[in-house]
């Protein structure tokens, strides 16, 4: 590279590029995801469906996010993760339309069966473009943009859908919010690219430095078998908190428009709005508590156990407090909070006790277990809950969150971090300091 190109900081074209159209993927992901949650009453009483009915319904996308998890990176690495994402799109497009043509609960649970197969494949996707196209000290704020997706979708979707389904109906509230997947999948292809080498609009300066600063992928001794993995402690108890966590996570996102169109009785829009309210605090927390994690020298479990635990007591003081939409409505940001804040620094906190060559198997398994939660959630606050109403099936929600932090505590207490995972995650930084200093000294 020039002088120039190094004495300054590379383009950032990449964030634009790259960056912020998988967190236009994962926006339209999540969308077609929890639409149903705001649709859930409408469909209920047009289908005449029991609470319990309801809560297979919710969960069954999840019966099919969990098998394809692992397919769906094998999938990226033969074809390319852009085919696959755009892929995923048209059969979400597809499958939302599929949804308003159901006229049955078969029908229904088979197409969000069908959601969650294609949506499976995506996050093994990103994980790819992540790792191709982001310098290793910018891949976690990669992840967190194309995470930020979560509160963002739910702020956007919610009161559009409650919108939609009572200036019209939830049929089709469906095929609006899926037109969106046919027209970014065309832009997908378009635009994306697999790799830096095969975007020509990329300048030569970025491009270089991408290669120059993006992780190599391990061979030979380096690659850790998955036999390795299994044996891990740590991994194993990384997954039971991920599964208690994600538990009420899903449960809480999906139940959430339910129990205050039960609270409330200012109709379907009304709904909607309200429901923005939780989702858009709980996305400035997950900001907020990410960027304290990184510029704080406490350990990362400061920011992960306290916020699962005020999520689970939020939860159980639901079911003690008046069941007033005021009060209701406040513990329900307060647990929002709680399940979403702990998301960014949770993954540097959780792989500290792996070694790096087993970072890419290990936090695939912890987040296909954590998916498992997203089973069974929705059907235990369906099954629990009293007279169908929701919110007094929502205090098993706070159990889970509960014994989640306490098992996040004993692993913070007890389990050894991993020596190489700590060193290396020192060192990166350590290169990153000297690198910055380099590039602002002037060229001999």
């Amino acid at each position: 590279m020039s002088n120039s190109s190094t004495s300054t900081t590379p383009p950032a074209a990449r964030w634009r590029r790259t960056g912020l159209l998988l967190f236009l993927v994962y926006l339209v992901a999540f969308a077609e995801r929890a639409n149903i949650s705001v649709a859930a009453p409408a469909i209920s009483a047009d289908l005449h469906l029991a609470a319990t009915t309801i809560g297979v319904v919710l969960s069954a996308f999840f019966w099919g996010y969990i098998l394809t998890q692992v397919p769906g990176g094998w999938l990226a690495g033969k074809i390319g993760p852009t085919k696959v994402i755009a892929g995923a799109l048209f059969c979400w497009g597809v499958v939302s339309i599929g949804q308003a043509l159901s006229g049955s609960t078969t029908a229904m649970i088979v197409w969000r069966f069908l959601m969650g197969l294609s949506e499976g494949v995506v996050w093994p996707a990103f994980a790819v473009m992540f790792v191709v196209w982001f310098p290793l000290r910018e891949r976690a704020r990669a992840a967190g943009l194309s995470l930020f997706a979560l509160p963002a979708s739910s702020i956007i979707m919610v009161p559009s859908a409650g919108w939609l389904i009572e200036t019209w109906d939830w049929r089709v509230m469906f095929v609006v919010q899926g037109l969106p997947a046919f027209v970014l999948a065309f832009v997908v292809l378009r635009y994306l690219k697999d790799s830096p080498e095969q975007d020509a609009r990329l300048s030569d300066a970025e491009r270089d430095h991408i290669l120059a600063t993006r992780a190599e992928r391990a061979t030979g001794a380096e690659a850790a078998s998955f036999w390795t993995v299994l044996r891990s402690p740590a991994v194993w108890a990384c997954c039971l908190v991920y599964f208690l966590w994600l538990t009420g996570f899903y449960s809480f996102g999906l139940w959430l428009p339910t129990v205050v169109g039960q609270l409330s009785s200012r109709g379907i829009g009304a709904v909607g709005l309200l429901s923005v309210i939780p989702f858009a605090i709980a996305g400035a927390a997950m900001l907020l508590n990410s960027r304290a994690a990184d510029r704080s020298t406490r350990p990362k479990s400061w920011f992960v156990i306290p916020p699962l635990a005020v999520g689970g007591v939020a939860l159980l003081l639901q079911q003690f407090l008046p069941a007033t939409l005021g009060v209701q409505l406040t513990l329900m940001v307060v647990t929002g909070i709680g399940v979403y804040a702990a998301f960014g620094p949770w993954w540097a906190w959780a792989l500290q006790y792996i070694a790096p060559e087993q970072a890419g198997q290990a936090s695939g398994m912890i987040n296909l277990m954590g998916s498992f939660g997203g089973v069974v959630g929705p059907v235990i606050v369906g099954f629990v809950a009293t007279e169908g109403h929701a919110a007094s099936g929502l205090y098993v929600l706070g159990f889970c969150l509960l014994v989640g932090a306490l098992v996040a505590f004993g692993i913070a207490r007890v389990a050894p971090r991993n020596w190489a995972a700590t060193t290396a995650a020192a060192a990166v930084r350590a290169k990153s300091t000297v690198l910055e200093h380099s590039e602002e000294a002037p060229k001999r």
